[in-house]
């Protein structure tokens, strides 16, 4: 369902489409390009049919992860890609997951939700976006 991708076109495509672009950061920011990011390659994009995970090295065994599915993926593909995102961290010697969300989406503080992560006291100010920030641990 998942592979990890170094296809930048691909992945920019999804991350760009008018669907998911307002979620990932300001539009007036312009388009998003991944290139630096999958250079590093310490980074992991695991992408699939409808979209995909960015695992984002933060330290040692913890990995913060951006999520970017089209609406064609929304609902039972993504739960199912979110569970193998989960092994494929597990598998790969992630310990601790975070994300941040920006409380006015609700939609995405359910789909962390649904999948395990909770929310913690904190909260980052990015781009003049306060987001709440929510972890979980693997086992």
């Amino acid at each position: 369902m998942l592979t990890r991708s170094f296809d930048t076109g691909r992945i920019n495509a999804v991350i760009n489409h008018p669907a998911v672009r307002p979620f990932v950061g300001p539009i007036s920011y312009g388009e998003v390009d991944v290139a630096p990011v999958v250079a590093k390659q310490e980074d992991w994009f695991l992408m699939g049919d409808h979209g995909g995970f960015l695992l984002s090295w933060s330290a040692p065994k913890v990995r913060e992860v951006h999520t970017f599915v089209l609406p064609e993926g929304r609902g039972r593909w993504a739960a199912e890609a979110r569970a193998e995102m989960l092994a494929y961290a597990r598998a790969n010697g992630t310990r601790t997951l975070w994300t941040k969300i920006d409380p006015a989406h609700r939609h995405t503080v359910q789909f962390a939700l649904r999948g395990g992560m909770q929310p913690t006291e904190e909260v980052i100010n990015m781009l003049g976006t306060p987001y709440q920030v929510y972890e979980m641990e693997l086992r």
